[in-house]
């Protein structure tokens, strides 16, 4: 068996290695159970200009958020209590090679937690750009717009996961009518890069 989590993390900046989180959403795509919380900046770090216009999320947002060792306990504590032993876990997001899954991986490192289950992780840019290879584009706006979906919430975590599970199921009845090897595509595309 399969469980299928979306997930989606709002940063300070662009770097996986050094930015702070400020705010994570994960779905549960059978339940629908969903958790969303905004975290409080460490050391006393400032959201910058940049990031409020772009997130709306502001310094003092943060200030009442949780704090980071609560946040990925929650998270953890959110994938675990939706999976059980044994089943493998599909973990969805998008841009995730290059942004949300190197930042889940640094923040379970850096709290010293692992998930007990197998993870398997798909980025949907990376399929997008599979089976829709005449794209200009392959953001999350852009697919939001291809596909007619419409996300109210931009670049907060919430909304994008909300709008990344409609672009995932769009792809995947793409991916179903398809005889593509996704993985197999995939693998070729990271060998390329």
């Amino acid at each position: 068996m399969t469980v299928t989590f979306i997930l989606d993390f709002e940063t300070t900046g662009l770097n996986v290695f050094h930015d702070d989180i400020i705010e994570y959403a994960i779905l549960e795509t059978k339940s629908k159970s969903f958790q969303s919380e905004v975290i409080k900046l460490q050391k006393k770090r400032k959201v910058s200009d940049f990031i409020t216009k772009l997130t709306s999320i502001t310094t003092e947002m943060t200030e009442n958020g949780v704090d980071m060792e609560t946040a990925i306990e929650n998270l953890v504590g959110f994938i675990n209590s939706h999976s059980k032993k044994g089943e493998n876990i599909v973990m969805i997001s998008h841009n995730g090679d290059a942004f949300d899954f190197p930042i889940l991986r640094r923040l379970l490192k850096e709290n010293n937690m692992v998930l007990e289950r197998k993870v398997k992780y798909l980025d949907t840019l990376r399929f997008a750009q599979v089976l829709l290879p005449r794209l200009f584009r392959y953001n999350q706006a852009n697919l939001c717009k291809v596909f007619k979906i419409v996300n109210e919430s931009e670049h907060r975590a919430l909304g994008d996961i909300q709008a990344l599970e409609k672009i995932y199921a769009a792809l995947s009845k793409i991916h179903s009518k398809s005889k593509i090897d996704i993985l197999k595509q995939i693998d070729y595309i990271y060998n390329k890069i």
